[in-house]
């Protein structure tokens, strides 16, 4: 009886926890719940007009709950352990005279706090897939909900105001982690959820496109044709049959997102994030790169110049992060790390990479299918979206992607024929 009231405690925590880390609920130090029209919100660095996510409180309760199985997280307490060390000689060597400036101090802060979630995701035990199926629940409601609001309030794009409060980097950082999770959900409960999975496939597809994240959409193109494909492999059907659906299934999307545009492109009235959106896909439609990517290369060209103008700032960083007037951040988590603490603080980085790589490739072949779908979710968000956003520095999209990488570790540990479940 002991044992089963346990197992209901951990799995509503797991439910919780997992919702909480997915839920884009950000509170203010100063305010309260996070509500505002605008549609660009400057802290100005202040940390008290800060919009934070609830996911926060989601890690470190989590953290606390579940550290009695702390012996299955050892990968992820030596890296948190490798890069304080690091980040540590960074701040005490970047520096000629020693001193230590408080704006590191803060940046360093910032860097370390989502790597709870690497923690969290190797401390937890979800043999019922609840983390996946909290996922699924969420997003069924929430991407809704967040669409028929944007409509409401007149606007094709994705609104960050819902009334009762307001999603913070809605285009940013969110849409790229909603289509993570929507991807684990399809591959660890296709086979238990196929109706509510396949109108939730139409919906996130319509999320996407209303959402103008490139990443997003990169992810969403990629892994959902991929994974249709394999299931209808599996399936035996003809070859023919299959690229008649696979066929089938691309032109209605790609059909789909034309009449999206064309409705947003005619009516501009109902864009309201000042030519943003459709000057996406303008500049991608007349054969140009879109001013952002441009910027990013300006960003990148500049950072790499800075990293390399001293053999101290290559291995140790910089004294102090650049004016939020010069640049807020690189747009890459690499170099935005390395300007900051320099190569020997990546280098605990650079080595879980190496580890995770080698724990699947060894596993490959007795592997379910749904972690291997599981590592190339983490693979996307840490090699490709963390390229050009800084995605692990900020709280929300950070924690959410170590989390799954935890979570991936902690299947990685063992032959996988021996375990079931995330």
């Amino acid at each position: 009886m002991k044992t089963t009231m346990q197992s209901r405690t951990n799995q509503a925590l797991l439910w919780l926890v997992a919702i909480g880390l997915l839920f884009p609920l950000f509170i203010q130090l100063s305010g309260g719940v996070y509500v505002n029209t605008a549609l660009v919100t400057d802290s100005s660095g202040v940390l008290s007009k800060l919009p934070l996510p609830i996911s926060i409180l989601a890690a470190a309760f989590g953290v606390l709950f579940f550290l009695k199985n702390y012996r299955q997280a050892a990968p992820a307490i030596s890296f948190v352990a490798a890069l304080v060390a690091a980040m540590l000689l960074s701040i005490l060597f970047a520096s000629e005279t020693l001193d230590v400036e408080s704006r590191k101090l803060l940046l360093a802060a910032q860097f370390l706090l989502p790597t709870m979630g690497l923690l969290l995701g190797q401390l937890v035990r979800d043999e019922t897939d609840v983390i996946p199926r909290a996922f699924m629940w969420l997003l069924a409601v929430m991407v809704p909900v967040q669409l028929l609001a944007g409509w409401w309030q007149g606007t094709l794009t994705l609104t960050h105001y819902l009334y009762v409060f307001s999603i913070y980097q809605h285009f940013q950082f969110v849409p790229v982690i909603f289509v993570a999770a929507f991807c684990l959900a399809l591959a660890y409960l296709w086979d238990r959820y196929k109706p509510l999975l396949r109108i939730l496939t139409v919906v996130m597809g319509i999320y996407v496109m209303a959402s103008a994240a490139f990443l997003a959409i990169g992810l969403y193109i990629m892994f959902v044709p991929l994974f249709f494909l394999r299931r209808m492999s599996r399936l035996k059907l003809q070859r023919w049959a299959v690229v008649a659906l696979l066929g089938a299934g691309v032109v209605a999307a790609v059909g789909g997102a034309t009449l999206y545009y064309s409705i947003a492109k005619h009516n501009n009235n109902l864009i309201g994030d000042h030519g943003q959106y459709l000057g996406k896909f303008q500049t991608l439609a007349e054969g140009k790169m879109p001013v952002n990517i441009r910027e990013r290369l300006g960003d990148w060209k500049m950072y790499g110049s800075w990293i390399t103008e001293s053999p101290r700032t290559l291995l140790f960083g910089h004294v102090s992060p650049p004016a939020r007037e010069v640049r807020t951040s690189a747009h890459n988590w690499y170099l935005d790390f390395t300007y900051n603490f320099g190569l020997i603080s990546l280098l605990p980085f650079l080595a879980l990479i190496a580890y995770t790589a080698r724990l699947v490739w060894r596993w490959r072949a007795s592997l379910p299918e749904e972690v291997l779908w599981c590592a190339g979710i983490v693979a996307f968000l840490v090699l490709v979206d963390s390229s050009f956003k800084v995605t692990l520095r900020q709280p929300y999209s950070g924690i959410f992607a170590f989390f799954l990488w935890g979570l991936l570790l902690s299947r990685l540990r063992l032959p996988a024929a021996s375990r079931p479940g995330v």
